[in-house]
């Protein structure tokens, strides 16, 4: 059996790329040659030519990283000009039928929809200023129930129809970390093909707990035809929306996605067998995982290797004033709380200052047999999610309620929703 193939290409500098990282996301003419000059490299060494993927007249379907809405300078989403660039190379070095760009944002209602998480992010003008025939915004879009054989956890999902119905998908993640994935590449990029509407939505479910099986068995619904990793500028630290850009300058590419993350997670200074995504996907035999069995071509990993600072997914001990009781809980609410608290932060408010302004925080999740319902007195409380209820410690948090200052309540199994209302809720309590 061969080994799968993955390019490595170092791009050159896009000249736009310091005053990017230093604020200011602007096009150039000039960054886009280049961009799209290490693409065709990538997809050359990778597959030799787009007509080993794309037949005359298909449609193709690029599916980008549309996270969150966010400007091209948060760094969350895929860099508009490897966008253009991927979407105008398409266009002209292939016989597709149709060039299409859609997604659906992580987040979705709380935090903006498909259309403008399209427009804010610059992907929108991006795709068409390399010419896609149309952009779609998944979720304005019909939905297809399906059955998912071999699945582990998502053994049913609801599908947006234009991600079923395109003859070609490539894959377009965007190099970052995670602070619930580990890192976040071409497999946990399927999330944005399943709905996401709080509290029956799937994508929530997703992040509770289990999220890397998820993801595989999500990839189970349909491979990408190929993979193209945006490593222009990729983000470290507290991913996916709250780190910090680091320069890369690379194209990574290739048709196996598990192959691409393992060697895409290797460069950024991780094991594969890290990576809860890669790890599951791998051992259930939808891609390899082991470097000593897939084919780098182009640079080597080790030649462009940066060591990408890890995510910190704990809230707890954050800041003084501000007390986390998290005592039997999943994953979820963990890695969900400190991202609201990481996007207040980045807000520009100073958690100390608030905390001062407006009195001591606490913030409880899960059973806590430990409570001591006085650290709750005349404190600003969140009580996240339904499953305290279920645990004899729930009358110990109910005495807590009773004392507190005031109580905000997050219904349902919630941490996405978390993410999100939590951060909006804080920004209430600044602006008051």
């Amino acid at each position: 059996m061969s080994k799968p193939k993955v390019a490595v290409v170092r791009s050159m500098k896009p000249e736009g790329n310091d005053g990017f990282i230093a604020g200011k996301y602007t096009r150039l003419e000039s960054d886009i040659k280049v961009i799209k000059e290490a693409v065709a490299k990538a997809v050359e060494l990778s597959i030799g030519s787009l007509d080993a993927i794309i037949k005359e007249g298909d449609t193709v379907l690029i599916k980008p990283n549309l996270a969150f809405q966010a400007p091209p300078e948060s760094f969350a989403v895929v860099d508009p000009r490897t966008v253009e660039a991927v979407v105008s190379y398409v266009k002209e070095n292939s016989k597709a039928g149709k060039v299409v760009v859609g997604d659906n944002p992580s987040l979705g209602m709380h935090v903006g929809r498909a259309k403008p998480a399209f427009d804010v992010s610059g992907m929108e003008e991006a795709a068409r200023l390399g010419g896609a025939d149309e952009i779609i915004y998944f979720d304005e879009t019909e939905t297809i129930p399906v059955d998912i054989p071999g699945a582990k956890i998502f053994k049913k999902a609801t599908v947006f129809k234009p991600f079923l119905d395109a003859d070609v998908v490539i894959n377009l993640p965007k190099m970052k970390v995670h602070i619930a994935g580990t890192v976040t590449l071409g497999l946990k990029n399927w999330n944005g093909i399943i709905p996401n509407v709080h509290p029956s939505d799937q994508q929530q479910g997703a992040h509770r707990i289990d999220l890397g099986q998820k993801m595989a068995d999500l990839y189970r619904i349909r491979k990408a035809d190929l993979t193209i990793v945006d490593g222009i500028i990729g983000m470290e630290g507290q991913g996916p929306h709250a780190g910090s850009p680091i320069e890369m300058n690379l194209i990574i590419a290739g048709t196996d996605t598990v192959a691409v993350d393992a060697v895409t997670s290797a460069i950024m200074g991780f094991d594969p067998i890290e990576i809860p995504a890669v790890r599951c996907a791998a051992t259930d035999g939808l891609g390899e995982m082991n470097l000593k069995k897939i084919d780098v071509v182009g640079e080597s990993i080790q030649s462009v290797r940066k060591i990408f600072r890890r995510p910190n997914n704990d809230p707890v001990g954050m800041y003084k004033g501000l007390e986390c009781v998290f005592q039997q809980t999943c994953p979820g609410c963990y890695v969900n709380v400190r991202g609201a608290l990481d996007s207040f932060a980045l807000s520009g408010i100073d958690m100390n200052e608030f905390l001062e302004k407006n009195g001591e925080m606490v913030v409880i999740a899960g059973g806590v047999p430990d409570l001591d319902p006085e650290i709750c007195r005349g404190k600003n409380v969140f009580i996240c999610g339904d499953c305290w209820k279920l645990f004899p410690s729930r009358l110990l948090v109910e005495e807590a309620a009773k004392l507190a200052k005031s109580v905000t309540y997050y219904p349902g199994c919630a941490p996405v929703y978390i993410f999100s209302k939590l951060n909006t809720d804080l920004q209430t309590m600044a602006k008051r």
